[in-house]
């Protein structure tokens, strides 16, 4: 590799793996597990009465619409506490906090034991494109209107914020897979982008850690921030978030981009002794849904029209076209991605050196099957990168960089 290629690397949900993060299409199974599971084997603060309604939300959603359970006596439950907690600030005898919490905790274990039992196997994709076609067509789903499937839809993404965040929140920050890549960045391709489609905030932390410098290419004007780390060499790696973060929300109010520290991210939409605040305007709302969570969500109707969008995807453009070398870190290049793909497609030169990074699981010679090998990521490359010359690495990307600081 010469020192002076532009690099860019694209990092998907592989990249993710080593650091055990839930993937999206298996997130509501983890939510409904119980806490004994590993996934949520960890110590964490007293659930609040915001997360429980959410949670609740969300749970009486998918009983009423993907299985065949009578939910009817829990959705009156839910609706009676709602009255309950409304009258509570008139009439504090009506209903105490840890009474209300209370009754929430034993409303969410009936519902979460349900859902168990249901079996329920969902998709996102098809959940979230029902709602945007909802919300872009004005129209009623399942008896719901979409003013209530907006509502639904954010407590599902707020709880995808949740359980990412707390993932993130106890990885060590030591896991040998990603010290190879950030040694391999910071010796090697300071200067580089990194365009990631993940929502995780683990390469941020790494980076900050390493005492790495990043610019998240987003316009000044849109965003606030806690804290930085200013460069003193002038190098200064790109990191474009296309599909956006757990740790950014929205202002709807005055329309800014809060961007909280990762280690907080997870409680920060949850906090029952704390206003939603925005860190710009100021304003503080008590009920409803003031900071809306910027994440792209699995659905065949992405939407990315917004100023916020429009700037990462210009600059993610920008990256690639000037690109002499591009890794492919843990990304499968899924044909529901024709956004992205196309913008690859578009963008790549066709003189620019491609390394695909990947799995045992995706190498097409584990299998003397030609349909089975069609279906596997290798196949995909070849057919959209067809005048790039191409390799191809199966041991996981840790392997991958580590070979390549030690020459």
């Amino acid at each position: 590799m010469d020192k002076k290629d532009r690099i860019v690397f694209v990092l998907g949900a592989g990249f993710s793996a080593p650091a055990k993060l839930p993937i999206q299409d298996r997130i509501l199974q983890e939510m409904i597990q119980k806490p004994a599971d590993e996934f949520l084997n960890y110590t964490p603060e007293p659930e609040s009465t915001k997360f429980l309604k959410s949670f609740i939300t969300v749970g009486l959603f998918l009983l009423q619409n993907y299985t065949t359970f009578d939910c009817a006596e829990y959705k009156e439950s839910f609706e009676e506490l709602a009255l309950k907690s409304k009258y509570t600030k008139l009439d504090a005898s009506v209903l105490s906090e840890d009474a209300e919490k209370n009754e929430l905790l034993i409303l969410r274990e009936k519902i979460r034991d349900c859902l168990e039992k249901s079996n329920i196997h969902v998709s996102l994709e098809d959940v979230f494109t029902s709602f945007d076609k909802t919300y872009q067509s004005r129209e009623y789903f399942h008896r719901f209107s979409s003013q209530y499937v907006d509502e639904i839809k954010e407590s599902i993404t707020r709880l995808f914020v949740y359980y990412f965040s707390k993932r993130c929140k106890n990885h060590t920050y030591i896991e040998s897979d990603y010290l190879s890549f950030f040694s391999y960045l910071k010796n090697y391709a300071p200067n580089s982008a990194i365009i990631s489609t993940n929502w995780d905030v683990l390469t941020e932390t790494y980076l900050e850690k390493q005492k790495l410098c990043y610019d998240l290419s987003l316009n000044d004007a849109y965003y606030t921030k806690d804290g930085t780390i200013t460069s003193k060499s002038g190098k200064t790696i790109k990191l474009i978030k296309i599909h956006g973060s757990i740790n950014w929300f929205r202002c709807l109010n005055c329309g800014k981009i809060n961007i909280v520290n990762s280690s907080e991210c997870g409680n920060y939409l949850f906090d029952d002794k704390s206003k939603e605040t925005c860190k710009s305007c100021r304003i503080t709302k008590n009920t409803d849904f003031l900071l809306q969570s910027q994440i792209i969500t699995p659905t065949m109707m992405k939407s990315l029209n917004s100023q916020l969008y429009t700037n990462l995807w210009s600059s993610a453009r920008e990256a690639l076209q000037k690109a002499d070398h591009i890794y492919f870190v843990g990304y499968s290049l899924p044909i529901a991605d024709f956004d992205f793909r196309y913008l690859l497609h578009q963008s790549i030169s066709d003189k620019a050196k491609i390394d695909v990074i990947l799995y045992h699981d995706d190498d097409p010679n584990q299998t003397e099957k030609s349909k089975l090998k069609d279906l596997l990521p290798e196949k995909r490359y070849r057919d959209l990168f067809a005048k790039n010359h191409i390799d191809f690495h199966y041991d996981g990307f840790g392997s991958f960089f580590k070979d390549k600081l030690l020459g």
